[in-house]
């Protein structure tokens, strides 16, 4: 079983890049396809940058449960959730 855990990363590009990256690997240990860790990389940080203009803090949970691997992001009053099929999880 794949643990839940929250991160917070800062807005500021050199290290709100860690949120994409944790997510990858979040969807490779989930049994997501490489395509889709992809995918998950690709929309965490687009969902990042946007959050980023309000300069707060973004808050980001990784929930992996039900066949499915789920990503929020929240920062400022904002939130979105990027999902996908994970093989990997029950």
């Amino acid at each position: 079983m794949l643990s839940s855990f929250q991160l917070s990363v800062p807005a500021d590009a050199r290290y709100r890049v860690l949120a994409p990256e944790v997510a990858a690997k979040y969807a490779a240990l989930a049994g997501c396809s490489d395509d889709d860790a992809r995918a998950v990389l690709t929309e965490v940080e687009a969902a990042a940058a946007q959050m980023a203009a309000s300069g707060d803090d973004i808050a980001v949970s990784f929930a992996a449960a039900a066949g499915e691997l789920v990503v929020t992001l929240s920062c400022a009053g904002r939130s979105t959730a990027v999902r996908r099929a994970a093989a990997g999880v029950e």
